[in-house]
């Protein structure tokens, strides 16, 4: 199911395999891969597919066939969660506590730019 859903999304988006290749820094073989279905990219890549096409990850997956919901609705979550098993609760936590890691890293490293472009103009005044 990813697979068809990366080659959707790139021809819907007029986008040829090279042109993602350079993009994500990734190799034809590595690319045809992932819309093969031979190879599922890491979740750092994963999530970076969803947001250059701006849909969910779960759309990628194939879990749901709406593009990107606009609301999330928390009950029904909380809900879903509830009724989880105990595996699946932990896969969640983790991959919940991936993003989070990936968020707060992404906010650092912007944030060490930002000083680090400061810095670098008092140098020049």
């Amino acid at each position: 199911m990813l697979g068809d859903r990366l080659k959707e999304l790139r021809l819907n988006n007029g986008l040829k395999q090279s042109d993602l290749l350079k993009k994500f820094n990734l190799s034809s073989a590595r690319y045809s891969q992932y819309e093969n279905d031979k190879r599922v990219p890491d979740y750092e890549l994963l999530i970076k597919f969803a947001d250059f096409y701006n849909v969910s990850i779960d759309y990628l997956l194939g879990r749901t066939n709406v593009i990107k919901p606009e609301n999330i609705d928390e009950n029904d979550l909380l809900a879903k969660l509830n009724t989880a098993d105990s595996e699946t609760k932990a896969s969640v936590e983790q991959f919940l506590n991936y993003l989070l890691y990936e968020k707060e890293r992404k906010n650092k490293e912007k944030e060490d730019n930002s000083t680090k472009k400061n810095t670098d103009n008092e140098i020049a005044i």
